[in-house]
């Protein structure tokens, strides 16, 4: 045994003694972060904690989707770990639509293939569906032309990168198909529309996501691409002979509504602050999952609880309250709803905790901890970027082996957006690594992949991130915000589009005035008076709150940007098409290539307008489920099929006038977007004015 070992059995032996005292007091204080960190990872405890999560599950292949048994006993068991930690816990209900999925399969004769089901998408009864199956490609409205589903089953290639497969299960259900087996192209390097990158690491691959998908819709399910193949084949082969491919199609769901009761747990377990001012940090990570996921989010709920208990251990006292939130619905909330993932979050800040939007200092969203030589990746908003990448470049070679990333604007893929679109600091930080985007959601991500080493070091680095900003001033950089926003416009450009030559020249101000005010207290800021940091962390937040929810909207395909810019790129592209239809000669090609970029356009392409009319409906921020869509600042969603039809038909006149109207309707949304955001900017610009004074005195 060499002496490095025996030293560490030595300590393991002493802390394991003293945390048989009771409720592990004693222990408390006894080691650094690190130490308790070395500790836990030492003695498996988040490896524990994710096996038991993982072992939960509704069907075969595992999920722990909302409000199903198994994710509710996962809220149950972690509530249980952190209480006994001796942290003060709260459960705090989520209403959501409850899908527990129970195993999906495909017969054909002697050949039954396990296939995997999608949270939101409806089920069969327990004799499933037998009919014939047809292959109808992408099942895009062309594919139809020609071909009766009318009572069968449809095999459709998935291309979730172009089009999500709600718009897929809608125009199958359109056509009278009665079940949908969506499968993949991986095969054909050809494909129009290619499955990849989702699901393609393994041709047995099985894969899940949320629906997006409505209840009127018809089943749909997931075949592997090696069954999809072979049962392609086997059509081809029937067609050739003229006969035909029967199956039968089962999907077993059972199903309870939020309007019936249904609902999952959020989890908060709170590490009270020393200051007793009300400013909290959150650290989060989702507890329901798709299949057996091992990175996500379940290796970052083992990487969260290590922390609080780490913490615990070390006897941390922070300035700031630590609420450390495990929440619910993050991959699934609401059937019959476009904003259906990370309702969890959503409930938290809208409902729940309004009024904590001005007193979070920092929402940590943590995913997909941590995959063997994955870099680091960090996703923000510009007022954290610089923070984040000074403590990670400072941290590197102690802790992050594999590098690090960090990126704006923040995506609406995870937790962070929803406080972010409310006025709350956040950031995503994640380490999936090289490839990840082919075994997400999949069978394939599975707990082997985490790298607990790897994790525990990531861990170290999350403490140090966490003390440099509760050690300091807060680390919002308003420069950098200022600098983002200067860069989104062009004075002549908005002026063209329709906003007053005052109003696109006050936004240009009120820009430059953000970022050289927020120079200033950069290059100050070590100036202001422990007296006076209390008002300047108070002053920061507020001016945070009111550039996070100000400068946060949607694009028409649910990215981060500001908003102003979608509107204005769709006066443009309008622009471009009245041109072309009033050139002459007209330019037909030219004007339809413009509105086909206007909004979500494109889809009216592919799909037939009565499922994209459907698909815009849903983004209306008055539809009833529209969530967190509505903290998106949502742009005025113009159906163009009607225009297209009559330039299609050669009246050229008709159709300019059409898009004359719309665009001058635009031209109204852009210019009260620009006075919102001259308004938020001179506030902002207030706040910091207050923030600068205060390193004066």
């Amino acid at each position: 045994m060499d002496r490095n070992r025996s030293v560490l059995l030595v300590a393991l032996a002493v802390l394991a003694l003293a945390l048989m005292l009771p409720a592990a007091a004693s222990a408390r204080g006894m080691l650094t972060y690190d130490q308790a960190i070395d500790y836990l990872y030492a003695t498996s405890y988040p490896n524990n904690i994710e096996t038991y999560l993982d072992h939960l599950g509704t069907s075969p292949l595992g999920f722990r989707l909302a409000g199903t048994p198994a994710d509710n006993e996962a809220a149950y068991y972690l509530a249980d770990k952190l209480s006994a930690m001796g942290l003060r816990v709260t459960m705090e209900r989520v209403p959501v639509d409850v899908w527990d999925v129970r195993g999906a399969s495909v017969t054909m004769g002697s050949h039954n293939f396990v296939c995997s089901q999608f949270a939101g998408v409806p089920g069969t009864g327990e004799d499933g569906i037998t009919a014939d199956v047809v292959y109808v490609g992408s099942g895009l409205a062309a594919d139809y032309l020609g071909v009766d589903v009318k009572g069968k089953i449809v095999v459709v290639d998935s291309s979730m990168d172009n089009f999500w497969f709600n718009m897929q299960g809608d125009e199958a259900t359109r056509h009278g198909a009665r079940a949908v087996i969506l499968t993949s192209n991986a095969s054909n390097p050809d494909a129009e529309y290619p499955s990849a990158p989702w699901y393609i690491v393994a041709p047995d691959a099985l894969g899940a996501n949320d629906g997006e998908y409505d209840m009127t819709f018809v089943p749909m399910i997931y075949m592997s691409q090696q069954d999809g193949d072979w049962l392609k084949a086997a059509i081809a082969a029937a067609a050739a002979t003229q006969t035909g491919v029967q199956a039968t199609f089962k999907s077993d769901v059972v199903i309870t509504l939020a309007d019936d009761g249904g609902y999952g747990w959020n989890v908060l377990a709170k590490l009270p602050g020393t200051a007793h001012n009300g400013q909290k940090v959150i650290i989060d990570a989702h507890h329901d999952a798709h299949l057996r996921a091992g990175l996500d989010d379940t290796g970052a709920v083992a990487e969260t609880m290590a922390m609080a208990k780490a913490m615990v251990l070390s006897g941390y006292k922070p300035k700031r309250d630590i609420v450390f939130m495990f929440d619910t619905a993050e991959e699934f909330g609401f059937t019959n709803s476009w904003y259906d993932w990370s309702i969890g979050a959503w409930t938290f800040i809208t409902q729940q905790h309004p009024g904590w939007a001005g007193k979070i200092a920092a929402f940590w969203s943590v995913e997909l901890m941590a995959r063997k030589d994955a870099a680091l990746n960090f996703n923000t908003a510009p007022e954290l970027a610089a923070w984040i990448d000074d403590n990670a470049a400072g941290q590197q070679a102690a802790f992050l082996p594999n590098g690090y990333n960090v990126e704006t604007p923040q995506s609406t893929w995870q937790n962070g957006w929803s406080l972010q679109a409310s006025g709350v600091p956040s950031f995503e930080v994640s380490a999936g690594g090289p490839g990840y985007d082919d075994l997400y959601h999949s069978t394939y991500e599975v707990q082997d992949l985490v790298d607990w080493d790897y994790m525990a070091g990531i861990n170290k680095f999350f403490f140090r991130l966490f003390r440099s900003m509760d050690d300091h001033v807060l680390p919002y950089d308003f420069e950098a915000r200022g600098a983002d926003l200067e860069s989104t416009f062009d004075v002549a450009e908005l002026t063209a589009a329709g906003v007053s030559p005052a109003n696109a020249q006050s936004m240009a101000r009120v820009a430059a005035a953000v970022t050289a005010k927020g120079a200033a207290w950069n290059k100050s800021k070590g100036k202001v008076s422990k007296a006076n940091r209390g008002n300047a962390d108070f002053t920061l937040l507020q001016a945070a709150e009111i550039s996070l929810e100000s400068y946060t909207a949607l694009d028409a395909w649910d990215a981060n940007i500001y908003p102003h810019q979608q509107t204005l790129w769709d006066i443009q592209n309008m622009d471009a098409a009245l041109a072309a239809l009033r050139f002459t000669p007209a330019d037909p090609i030219a004007a339809s290539d413009a509105l086909v970029a206007v909004g979500s356009n494109w889809l009216a392409t592919v799909f037939s307008p009565s499922v994209y009319l459907y698909d815009l409906t849903r983004h209306d921020p008055e539809y009833y489920r529209v969530t967190w869509g509505s903290l998106g600042k949502q742009v005025d969603q113009f159906d163009m099929t009607p225009v297209l039809a009559l330039i299609s038909g050669g009246d050229y006149s008709a159709a300019a006038a059409k898009v004359q109207q719309m665009r001058d309707a635009d031209a109204l949304s852009l210019r009260m977007r620009v006075n919102r955001m001259v308004e938020a900017g001179a506030l902002l610009g207030q706040e910091l004015t207050y923030l600068n004074w205060l390193t004066k005195q």
